[in-house]
């Protein structure tokens, strides 16, 4: 066999064996993205319970609310980047509508997620979640120093009869003592967003109790 002829089929037989050879692709890496929807049309109803008190004083008060957040279009914000406006909506029990409340807005980029909130920016979420992590959520705007965490990541949770298979919750890595308590909490579900928010600030003294006491539980959600 002559050698022109060894090398075609040599050649041959390495297309045959290494054509079909296809390299695998890299596994693809969750970074989170999911905890923070950004599609329009999404929206989520909440029931809100909203509280204040000022014991030495004898007064305080409390109200039950239904809330909707609805994300009604996109936009590029100041500093160049695509945002969507966030439609909240309070349920009127006596026309039995939906009103505006107010219009936020947000953001995501590869490593954080924003809202504004009554126009203050604040950090919600860094990319990718991971607990141990933390940062301030007030870095985005004049207020002072806020440090969140993960407390959990990746885990199931349910409320109201809906199970979510992937949740974090955000929590705030300032101490409480006897005397001035601070709770904050966030629950994200992945491709839902936030389905739950604590967030009470008191002062206790020696004639009472001062504070506002704040809980937002996911109702419904859909697109």
């Amino acid at each position: 066999m002559d050698r022109t002829r060894i090398l075609i089929i040599a050649t041959a037989t390495f297309l045959v064996l290494g054509g079909g050879c296809k390299k695998e692709d890299p596994p693809r890496i969750d970074l989170g993205y999911g905890y923070f929807p950004t599609d329009t049309g999404r929206w989520i109803e909440y029931r809100v319970d909203s509280a204040w008190l000022d014991q030495p004083n004898g007064l305080g008060d409390t109200i039950t609310y239904a809330l909707r957040e609805a994300i009604t279009g996109d936009f590029t914000d100041p500093e160049g980047r695509a945002a969507q406006y966030l439609r909240r909506s309070v349920f009127d029990t006596v026309t039995d509508t939906w009103s505006v409340k107010d219009i936020w807005w947000q953001t995501r980029t590869a490593t954080q997620a924003e809202r504004t909130e009554e126009n203050e920016r604040r950090i919600k979420l860094i990319f990718p979640p991971r607990t141990g992590q933390y940062w301030n959520t007030n870095a985005t705007n004049v207020g002072p120093m806020y440090e969140l965490t993960y407390q959990e990541v990746d885990v199931p949770w349910s409320i109201n009869g809906m199970s979510f298979d992937s949740t974090v919750l955000v929590k705030t890595t300032y101490p409480s003592n006897l005397i001035v308590r601070r709770t904050y909490y966030e629950r994200y579900a992945k491709h839902v967003g936030l389905v739950y928010r604590q967030v009470d600030s008191s002062n206790t003294q020696i004639a009472g109790t001062r504070g506002t006491f704040y809980t937002q539980t996911i109702t419904g959600y859909g697109r």
